[in-house]
């Protein structure tokens, strides 16, 4: 794992590739009795099949949770103290066991005081040939260098 991205680190940052990612079938099994997220168009292929779909498709919300954990897991986690704002449009079916990749691109940054700053962001996740499954726009409040150095200092007094 990479070291902790602050706010300056992504402010300006390059659009940052991922992948590809497999959401396992075991996996979203496991998860959907985890969190009890048993909507059959998640759960059985039967249904899906019944509306319109190949079979039953991976949760909107376990696409955001997946990508977050890859970036953290392959990237490196930020310096996040609160979230602002989150939305995705979800373009077409992710089916499981169905190789992936997304990006994540710094759309704006401003700074909020010499402590915190604001990202907003965008990730798209997509197919081998460059289909879109999902949308995602976040906005995220990140520490910035200046207060991990003011933090430091703090504690070596």
């Amino acid at each position: 794992m990479g070291a902790v991205k602050y706010w300056e680190d992504l402010a300006h940052a390059p659009v940052r590739r991922f992948g590809p990612v497999v959401f396992g079938g075991a996996l979203l099994d496991q998860l959907l009795d985890l969190m009890g997220e048993k909507h059959p168009v998640h759960d059985s292929d039967d249904f899906a099949r019944g509306t319109d779909r190949r079979r039953r498709i991976v949760p909107g919300g376990f696409i955001h949770s997946i990508t977050s954990g890859w970036v953290v897991q392959h990237g490196s986690p930020a310096a996040i103290v609160g979230m602002r704002r989150l939305s995705w449009d979800f373009v077409r079916p992710l089916y499981p066991d169905t190789p992936f990749w997304f990006t994540t691109a710094t759309d704006r940054a401003e700074e909020i005081d010499d402590r915190i700053g604001l990202v907003e962001t965008t990730r798209r996740v997509f197919d081998e040939n460059d289909r879109t499954y999902a949308i995602g726009r976040m906005s995220v409040v990140l520490l910035r260098h200046a207060a991990r150095r003011t933090a430091t200092a703090e504690r070596v007094q």
